[in-house]
């Protein structure tokens, strides 16, 4: 008789990966934006006057930027530190996650102990919540990442809107013989 709460445990890892997927497109979506806004920004660089607020605006843009871009990939390969206590997030040669996967010397090995796994149910059970938890604790700090990300990048984008709208009063102000080349 297979065991009921497997299922459940089944469910959670599965959505534990999917929240995982998801911090990942968000990351990649929101790299994409800046680099499309960063393009916008670079064209316009050049006719950007020199002085103390353009530069100032200029260095904060590029600090926030800079930092948007770190904190989206860092939630795309988020680096996770063992806590005090803890031999490690998953057992060494566990038969049902990708990094206990890779250390077996042989097929063979693998197939073995997987077999031997899978004749406990309460072994698997600890296998599956093993993994659960490393995804939750990988997830929580994508998370973390994409939100600093995200802020950053709002922020990022409302600094690239004030050059802009400076730029405009800028040159309507000294007339439209002066306005740049666009």
């Amino acid at each position: 008789m297979a065991n009921p709460g497997l299922s459940i445990v089944l469910r959670i890892l599965d959505n534990e990966n999917r929240l995982s997927e998801r911090a990942d497109q968000k990351s990649i979506s929101m790299l994409s934006i800046i680099g499309v806004f960063m393009v916008f920004f670079i064209v316009y660089y050049r006719v950007i006057p020199t002085n103390a607020l353009t530069v100032i605006l200029i260095v904060l843009y590029f600090i926030c930027a800079l930092t948007a871009i770190i904190n989206l990939i860092m939630a795309i390969r988020p680096r996770i530190r063992k806590q005090p206590g803890e031999s490690g997030i998953a057992t060494a040669r566990d038969p049902a996650f990708f990094t206990g996967i890779s250390e077996f010397p042989s097929i063979n090995a693998y197939k073995d102990s997987l077999e031997k796994t899978l004749q406990d149910d309460s072994s698997v059970m600890d296998v599956y919540i093993r993994q659960i938890y490393s995804v939750a604790r990988i997830n929580r700090e994508k998370y973390k990442f994409v939100q600093r990300g995200v802020v950053m990048a709002i922020v990022t984008l409302i600094i690239e809107l004030v050059i802009i709208t400076y730029l405009f009063t800028y040159y309507m102000g000294e007339g439209a013989t002066k306005m740049p080349p666009i």
